[in-house]
């Protein structure tokens, strides 16, 4: 069911990756077996540079995709990257580690009944994989100059 358009009117931005974390082979060795590139690379012991700028070292190797939509739907976003999983459940190597799908969510009214769900066809496609699921939930105030609001709906004043 598609979200309303007062939610879709509290949502800033939504992602969603899939990958894998903390495992010890080689990280292409997932791209070759799943056949498919990943969007981000990490090997253990290799520095990376942060958003900040600072330079940290890779305690642990990691391989994921990312959604690259502009839905505020977090099933949209699980959608295409299943899509671009489909039929390869089976590719899933236990040396990869446990796989897992998350999702960032931002969004400016975070109260009762505020956060991403999850249809039934997505939970499935995730169980496939027998992925665990994990979420990044953020607050994130804005001015009422900031936000783009098509919908009518206002908002409730701090």
């Amino acid at each position: 069911m598609a979200i309303s358009d007062f939610s879709a009117s509290t949502i800033i931005e939504v992602r969603a990756n899939f990958g894998f974390w903390q495992f010890d082979c080689d990280p292409n060795k997932i791209s070759a077996s799943l056949n498919i590139t990943a969007d981000e690379i990490w090997r253990k012991g290799e520095k990376r540079r942060l958003r900040d700028g600072k330079e940290t070292e890779n305690r642990w190797n990691s391989w994921h995709i990312r959604s690259k939509g502009n839905s505020k739907d977090a099933n949209d976003h699980l959608r295409e990257l299943l899509t671009r999983l489909k039929g390869k459940e089976n590719l899933v190597a236990q040396e990869f580690g446990k796989p897992s799908f998350s999702v960032l969510w931002k969004g400016n009214y975070l109260y009762a009944g505020s956060g991403p769900s999850y249809e039934s066809d997505v939970l499935k496609g995730i169980a496939l994989f027998g992925a665990d699921l994990w979420q990044d939930i953020y607050q994130i105030d804005q001015s009422d100059d900031e936000i783009e609001n098509k919908s009518g709906f206002k908002r409730i004043p701090k």
